[in-house]
């Protein structure tokens, strides 16, 4: 099943330069996903099981053109048949006026919550969902993102109650919020072409995020650890 989501971007959806911004671009399509979810009978809030939930581990995401203000803007999304025993996947396209301008690909695991460990997917976990035999990227591996071997800028971001969202844990959205804040000025309002980010462990309440930043290969490449130095979420921006 595709999923068609249409959307209306707000205000706050855009750059001052009248263009939408990545990061409203990634939550129209996070929208788009939880939207098919309910539709489906798999609501983040349906609390009949507890004792699993989907987790999203990473995004790959390309843009070729963005949307400005005034434009029509659509997703189409759907989710892949079992492709791993652990890992399922999801897919994007996003449309300005009618052209497809950009795709994206997520990657989710199935949670046991009473042992913190990866649940095997079955067939049965997708069926609901119509699953397409369709992708996005001809290489379905994600892009690997570089360690760098040192940093040129580090901040720290104290994690306020409006950041957490219904899990208890920083919502996904907001580490590409905290990456931004340690980019270059130059680099800051950039329409970037290419985002990775891929999650480790959830940043919680009363912690602090410590960003650091480096360019490697031309990629602007943010690391976000919690007060220990655990890693919480990398995330590269592409030109």
């Amino acid at each position: 099943m595709i999923f068609e989501y249409d959307y209306k971007p707000v205000i706050e959806d855009f750059s001052k330069d009248g263009t939408l911004t990545m990061t409203a671009i990634v939550k129209i399509m996070e929208n788009a996903a939880n939207i098919h979810s309910d539709k489906v009978g798999d609501s983040v809030f349906n609390i009949r099981d507890l004792s699993r939930a989907w987790i999203l581990t990473d995004w790959q995401i390309q843009i070729d053109e963005y949307p400005v203000y005034g434009d029509e803007v659509k997703t189409e999304t759907w989710s892949e048949g079992v492709a791993s025993p652990l890992v399922a996947n999801r897919n994007f396209i996003f449309y300005k006026n009618g052209t497809a301008c950009g795709i994206a690909s997520t990657r989710w695991i199935l949670l046991d919550l009473t042992t913190g460990r990866p649940s095997r997917i079955d067939s049965s976990s997708l069926e609901k969902y119509e699953p397409e035999d369709k992708t996005v990227f001809e290489d379905k591996k994600l892009t690997k993102i570089p360690v760098p071997e040192t940093f040129e800028n580090e901040i720290k971001i104290p994690v306020r109650k409006s950041d957490i969202d219904f899990n208890n844990h920083v919502h996904n959205l907001t580490y590409l919020d905290f990456a931004k804040e340690v980019l270059p000025d130059d680099d800051y309002n950039k329409n970037f072409r290419t985002l990775r980010i891929s999650y480790k462990t959830a940043l919680k309440e009363g912690s602090t995020a410590i960003c650091r930043y480096a360019k490697v290969e031309n990629q602007s490449v943010v690391f976000i650890f919690d007060d220990s130095l655990n890693q919480c979420c990398n995330v590269m921006f592409g030109e």
